[in-house]
């Protein structure tokens, strides 16, 4: 070949999208995303140390590319992850801040944000969908009336009952539940009821991949994190849970790759976990300089919980926002900011730092909160307004500390048709992974924060 003719050839090459260069035109790639609720990547790097059998997930990480850990977001839980990981952006632009919405009176039944109409940034799904592609999710947070998911089980539920099933039914694509109940019996939605509900989310999801053939499927398994939050990370029931969940991960994989066999498969995780065994209630404090007055006379759940509050605190886990009512009172402000001060200076509260606005928004955090406090790994956040401040705690485990803490990093793996073997592309942020997903599908995803990572 001439030298001109060969620079011709690599410019060409250059030119060519990455399933182009895979040999398969963008729009005709699949991919599987599977979410392990709260697992942290050395129970897969480090799976000796443990004595974890989980060759489906080693065979990705020898297989593929994968991170040395995901720095995820203030705060590192679940719902404002999994909306980072489809988006490419922090919580501050895609509009998900939290698991539970901002309810400082208790009057919204701890709802949770479910509802894909938050989100205010396109998603991996609008783009797949855009690309040409079929998209499946099953159990995906903030996933209900999802744009672009054209087989759609969300994560949804109210009373844990069997008529959140109805309501379920009523969420998902029209029929699709009825579809397979007969023969994969009744989709659990008991999230608490952990691997039964992970198996059930395993069995649906295989049967849209076989029978509605979607070529990007999202599926969240959230078992290792109800078993975390138990016993803590790395016990011997987690170990046992991920273990079980790693037949879950083959049997989606196989699922997928029957359909189309160089289909890439993708593991995520949304946060880390640390081990607990105190709890801080910051309402107990607030209450007591009266910036929060119980509800004397609450006699059920549709009354306010608060008759009056200035301040309000917004988080479980590792942290909590401090929402002030009128963001112009700078008496309150003061107050406020010289009391959480005075609460950090106690080393037995186990407060690791106070964030003001400005180190929130460095951490891509809610522009609602005035401040945040995050606390010391075995320490965690309770809900308390009387009762002590400090109280120790059955042993055990949690999450959404600042993404700063090693404890709360994420999981990242990928391997399929054009993805480099054995690439350790070392710790990243996690607004990259969707760039990435997006890059290896041929979509567009241009609104997101970061470029794509080097794993083609």
């Amino acid at each position: 070949m001439t030298l001109s003719r060969r620079l011709f050839t690599n410019a060409l090459l250059t030119g060519l999208t990455i399933g182009q260069m895979a040999g398969q035109p963008a729009g005709q790639r699949a991919l599987l995303l599977i979410s392990i609720d709260g697992m942290r990547p050395d129970y897969v790097t480090a799976a000796d140390e443990h004595g974890l059998k989980i060759p489906n997930l080693r065979r990705i990480l020898a297989q593929g590319a994968h991170s040395s850990g995901v720095r995820g977001v203030l705060p590192t839980v679940t719902y404002p992850s999994h909306t980072t990981i489809l988006t490419g952006v922090w919580p501050v632009r895609h509009g998900i801040f939290n698991n539970l919405t901002f309810d400082p009176a208790g009057t919204n039944f701890e709802g949770w944000y479910w509802y894909s109409e938050d989100i205010r940034v396109p998603t991996l799904w609008e783009a797949a969908a855009k690309a040409g592609y079929r998209v499946g999710s099953v159990s995906w947070p903030v996933s209900v009336g999802a744009p672009g998911v054209s087989d759609l089980i969300p994560e949804y539920w109210r009373a844990t009952t069997p008529d959140d099933l109805k309501l379920l039914r009523a969420l998902s694509t029209p029929g699709l539940l009825r579809e397979f109940e007969g023969q994969l019996g009744p989709y659990v939605t008991d999230l608490e009821d952990a691997i039964p509900s992970d198996w059930s989310r395993t069995r649906y999801a295989e049967a849209i991949i076989t029978h509605k053939h979607p070529r990007l499927m999202t599926v969240h398994l959230a078992a290792l994190d109800e078993l975390e939050h138990q016993t803590g990370p790395f016990s011997a029931e987690a170990n046992a849970t991920l273990e079980e969940i790693d037949g879950m991960v083959g049997r989606l994989n196989d699922a997928m790759r029957r359909e189309t066999p160089g289909a890439a498969i993708c593991i995520v995780s949304d946060h880390g976990f640390a081990r607990i065994d105190r709890q801080f209630s910051p309402r107990v404090a607030l209450v007591k300089a009266g910036l929060m007055t119980p509800n004397p006379k609450r006699a059920s759940l549709q009354a306010p919980a608060v008759t009056e509050w200035k301040a309000a605190s917004w988080g479980t886990g590792g942290s909590t926002m401090i929402v002030l009512k009128d963001p112009h009172d700078q008496a309150t402000r003061e107050g406020v900011a010289k009391l959480l001060r005075e609460l950090a200076a106690d080393p037995a509260n186990g407060i690791a730092g106070v964030l003001d606005r400005d180190a929130i928004a460095r951490l891509g955090g809610s522009e609602a909160a005035d401040f945040a406090l995050d606390m010391k790994p075995g320490y965690s956040i309770g809900a308390a307004m009387d009762g002590p401040l400090v109280r120790e705690i059955k042993p055990g485990g949690t999450h959404g500390y600042a993404p700063t803490h090693p404890e709360m990093l994420a999981a990242f793996l990928i391997a399929g048709d054009g993805i480099r073997a054995g690439a350790d592309v070392g710790e990243i942020d996690m607004r990259s992974i969707a760039p990435t997903l997006a890059k290896y599908l041929g979509a567009s995803l241009s609104s997101a924060d970061l470029p794509p990572l080097e794993v083609f």
